[in-house]
């Protein structure tokens, strides 16, 4: 940090404060909200400690929302939020967490309570959905190289995601011969939009929020892995029975659950990012859209 600050003496910098208001409204909502998803498998998901905490939580994102929307220096600029696109794009990456990211943290789990695995074992059949990680992104950014519409690669990536985590979700009872290709198919979505979503995020913001851009790239990625993580262990523990039953009803069902969940949001991403494309002017172009490029062709002379 001296050196980056000593690299940067010779450039202009605004005084500003740090939105301390905004910072203690939004990490207290998000310990509420985790904090209830864990007290929901123990209390129960109609209990007063569970409710309580959700219904507060998002009360502190409300009050967040408008804080931000007030305040001289926000943290995070709505404006920014207001980019089709970059939200879009940032969706991206919390699909990649209620699949991948809990794959990766109850895979273990499962194999271990359903199949008596030890714990090497487990982490070596792991390597089926870890290994594409490795492989992926560059095959991203030769297609990207191409040509390849950074879109269609990230929709790729959605939909290999989804399909390949219900595949395992689904082949999950018969045995694990059945789960060694799904397992690839969602390792390699997620390396598909690993190397592509944060730089093609900060593409859409201007230079001087490039900074705020990337917190909020990292606090959706995060934060979604937290309560994806949280809300698939609570669930999971909430199965009853053996190990074996409980690894194997609990991890099918509620693997296919979230995944559906993710497709949602993964439809939800695609249409943001098609239409941001379409409707948005790229930073450095403001106003500049390409409803305004043809509308200046339409009456061009010919």
């Amino acid at each position: 940090m001296p050196l980056i600050r000593r690299a940067a003496d010779h450039e202009r910098r605004q005084a500003v404060r740090i939105d301390v208001a905004g910072a203690v409204l939004f990490c207290g909502a998000t310990t509420l909200v985790l904090g209830g998803l864990a007290l929901g498998s123990e209390t129960g998901w109609a209990s007063l400690p569970f409710l309580l905490c959700t219904v507060v939580g998002l009360a502190c994102y409300g009050l967040f929302a408008w804080r931000e929307s007030t305040a001289p220096s926000p943290l995070l600029s709505l404006r920014t939020l207001r980019s089709r696109r970059f939200s879009g794009i940032t969706l991206v990456v919390a699909v990649a967490s209620f699949t991948f990211t809990n794959a990766v943290a109850y895979l273990p789990v499962f194999l271990q309570g359903a199949f008596s695995f030890s714990p090497g074992a487990s982490g070596a059949f792991l390597m089926f959905l870890t290994v594409p990680v490795l492989v992926a992104p560059l095959i991203a950014g030769r297609l990207a190289a191409r040509g390849t519409p950074v879109d269609s690669i990230m929709t790729w990536s959605i939909a290999l995601l989804v399909v390949g985590l219900v595949l395992t979700g689904v082949s999950a009872g018969p045995g694990l011969v059945w789960m060694a290709l799904p397992m690839v198919i969602v390792g390699i979505g997620f390396g598909l939009q690993a190397g592509l979503a944060d730089g093609e995020a900060l593409a859409q913001v201007p230079e001087k929020e490039a900074g705020m851009g990337a917190g909020w790239i990292n606090t959706v990625r995060l934060g979604s892995e937290a309560i994806a993580v949280s809300l698939f262990g609570s669930l999971f523990a909430s199965f009853v029975g053996s190990a074996a039953q409980a690894s194997r009803q609990g991890f099918a069902a509620i693997t296919v659950g979230s995944t559906l969940f993710a497709a949602v949001i993964g439809v939800w991403s695609v249409v943001l990012m098609r239409r941001g494309r379409h409707g948005e002017a790229r930073p450095g172009e403001p106003g500049r859209t390409v409803e305004d490029a043809q509308d200046t062709a339409g009456t061009a002379p010919r």
